[in-house]
């Protein structure tokens, strides 16, 4: 390493005297440390930022100790550096290949005690050897690790926002628009597991949906956020008809062509059938309102008919004449009768009174009776005679609702027994009544038997707004009483039983 001057020039030799100091100067300032190694693997120099990094406590090579009696001059770097020497180590693998092969190579990777730190080597073939080039970059793996983990937090808390929205999420690939992605919402709108949907075409997952097929294609055609009110049958729940909003956009990758499809899907169908049903109720009332009008205008000329039929009867002579003018004043009366029961039908209670439960269903049934009639239904009464303490407009509802289920399960004839009596509720004690409508129609199955108070649910297609057993058991509540189903479908036994518990007196 010292400087052999030129003889006969004592300029030249001051020179590079100096130009040596310099060098070792500029190589000593270096914020990389630096290693040269001989052919046979010994280090022949090491700047004082590697002698620093390897904790090696001397005076500076320009000091009172020279750089030849430095303890790693002439050492065998793997001797030196045990923590170095370990099997797949970047170590060996790049300083041989450099050695031996003449090619450059550059790694990062942890030493151990004592040095305990993060290194990026750089190993450069030299004429003698090979020149190693490290810095520290503990502090910046240490950064980039825990820029690492801020990610991957960030990454799981956007991948559970994503599975518990409550907006079904989808993403379809464009070219045969078959699924890659799906949160847990949209698989229960499509009434399978994620598992299952994965890889399936957009057809395939929603078949006879041929408008989310058109705008789907749309999007993968690069048409952006397409937004469209759906309605339909998926095959988890076939014969329900369902709605939803869907909005559909294409995701873009940098070269402007479609890389996917993502769909926003959120069910409106709890929503719609509200919708449908306060319209269905908003007729009902008008009819309602129309019905009681139309009752109490009808009265009037009535008790006049009636009147006049009364003094007929009085100056008939014949008794054919007697007997049709009985007939009419018979069939008036009861035209009276419908129509005040029609007028008490649609006047809603604001406050509890008693009423006997054979006029709770002498109203309900003559609204039935012609469907009764033309039904071929018979009906058995057993009704007790004590009041019943209710809101009696919600109990002629609750009723309605029971007695017209029951005329429904029965379209080709059957028995329809009403009865009503004192009794204790089993489960409390309490004294109170039970009303009981009871058929031999078609039974109900498990499955509605544990739907049928839910809203919206019904077997009647369009026919029916599936409020009716639910509002039922909200007026039950309210009275604190109780609903009990039985049914059967056993042949030869097949029927419905629903009871109700009222209690005697209400808390």
């Amino acid at each position: 390493m010292r400087n052999q001057a030129i003889p006969g020039s004592a300029k030249t030799e001051s020179l590079s005297s100096s130009a040596l100091e310099a060098a070792q100067q500029v190589m000593d300032d270096l914020p990389d440390a630096i290693l040269l190694l001989d052919r046979n693997w010994r280090i022949t120099y090491a700047n004082s930022t590697a002698r620093r990094m390897t904790r090696i406590d001397l005076q500076d090579v320009h000091g009172d100790t020279p750089w030849e009696s430095h303890p790693l001059l002439g050492t065998s770097i793997w001797e030196s550096f045990p923590g170095t020497v370990y099997e797949g180590s970047p170590y060996i693998e790049h300083c041989y290949r450099a050695m031996n092969e003449r090619i450059a190579g550059d790694f990062e990777t942890f030493y151990p005690e004592p040095l305990n730190a993060w290194l990026h080597i750089v190993v450069r073939p030299s004429r003698d050897g090979i020149i190693l080039f490290f810095r520290d970059v503990t502090v910046a793996a240490d950064r980039l690790r825990e820029q690492y983990a801020a990610i991957e937090r960030q990454r799981r808390e956007l991948e559970a926002i994503y599975r518990g929205s409550p907006i079904g999420l989808a993403l379809f690939e464009p070219k045969q628009l078959r699924l890659v992605r799906i949160n847990d919402r949209q698989s229960e709108i499509l009434g399978m597991r994620a598992e299952e949907a994965l890889g399936k075409m957009v057809e395939e997952l929603t078949p006879g949906l041929t408008e989310v097929h058109r705008i789907v294609r749309q999007a993968a055609q690069g048409e952006q956020m397409l937004n469209v009110e759906i309605e339909g049958e998926l095959p988890a729940r076939p014969g329900e008809h369902r709605y939803w909003n869907g909005s559909y956009s294409p995701i873009f990758a940098e070269d402007g062509s479609v890389q996917a499809i993502a769909c926003a899907t959120i069910e409106t169908t709890q929503q719609k059938r509200a919708e449908l049903a306060l319209l269905q109720a908003e007729k009902l009332a008008a009819v309602g309102r129309m019905a009681s009008s139309i009752a109490h205008e009808i009265n009037n000329p009535l008790e006049s008919v009636i009147n006049l039929i009364y003094l007929a009867r009085g100056h008939a002579i014949l008794p054919e004449v007697k007997s049709l003018l009985q007939t009419a004043d018979e069939e008036l009366r009861r035209v009276s009768i419908i129509a005040t029961q029609t007028l008490r039908f649609h006047r809603q209670s604001t406050k509890k009174q008693a009423v006997r439960c054979s006029e709770l269903f002498s109203t309900v049934l003559s609204i039935y009776e012609g469907r009764l009639t033309n039904s071929q239904v018979t009906v058995e009464q057993r009704l007790c005679s004590q009041p019943i303490v209710c809101f009696e407009a919600d109990m002629r509802q609750v009723l309605a609702n029971l007695v017209g289920n029951a005329i429904d399960a029965m379209p080709a004839g059957g028995r329809l027994l009403v009865r009503g009596r004192e009794a204790v509720d089993y489960r409390t004690g309490r004294p109170g009544f039970v009303l009981t409508v009871a058929d031999t129609g078609s039974g109900i199955d498990a499955e509605t038997r544990a739907r049928m108070f839910e809203p919206f649910f019904s077997t009647k297609g369009f026919a029916g707004t599936g409020l009716g057993l639910w509002i039922s058991a909200e007026i039950v509540q309210r009275h604190q009483g109780r609903l009990r189903v039985r049914s059967s479908q056993r042949e030869g036994h097949r029927g419905t039983v629903i009871s109700l518990f009222l209690p005697a007196e209400m808390g």
